[in-house]
């Protein structure tokens, strides 16, 4: 959990409001170029995929809807500085305790789903195989989590390295 996302001690028992959870963003937004959006809608409307939506702060990816394929029309049609170079996701995807193998269900859909095969099985002795997902392999196109029966799948900001 990062410290924008953190709340203090005071503020919990104070009752002040939590952080708003992580919205994914579509390739090529960042935070800094959110501020551009217009939430005019003309994104969402060229998006074969129909993968995205107009949240009240800009364009967002709804990871339950399917998977992004990175196609760019998205950013072609935007008449605003919203979708800059390179144009890959602010977010990679992330496997909760609600995976059905916590409850002893065999399932490997992420696996199967997954186009950069960035999620692997780890085997266990007298339990269903618990999946792995890679992070640097991840692209955060949603393809696990738009199929994830269980719905056990987010996104999570990518942590920004100053290097």
């Amino acid at each position: 959990m990062s410290a924008r996302d953190r709340i203090s001690r005071r503020d919990l028992l104070k009752g002040t409001p939590s952080a708003a959870p992580f919205r994914a963003r579509p390739p090529g937004v960042s935070r800094h170029t959110l501020a551009a959006c217009t939430g005019c809608g003309i994104c969402v409307e060229a998006c074969p995929e129909t993968v995205l939506l107009v949240a009240p702060d800009g364009v967002a990816l709804d990871p339950d809807a399917g998977e992004c394929n990175f196609c760019g029309k998205c950013a072609e049609v935007c008449p605003e500085e919203v979708f800059t170079p390179p144009f890959r996701m602010a977010h990679v995807m992330e496997i909760t305790g609600d995976c059905f193998v916590h409850a002893g269900i065999t399932c490997m859909t992420c696996r199967d789903v997954c186009p950069e095969e960035a999620i692997s099985m780890q085997p266990r002795i007298g339990a269903p195989f618990l999946p792995i997902l890679d992070a640097a392999a991840c692209t955060g196109c949603a393809a696990c989590s738009s199929a994830c029966p269980a719905k056990a799948i987010r996104a999570i900001e990518k942590e920004t390295r100053n290097d």
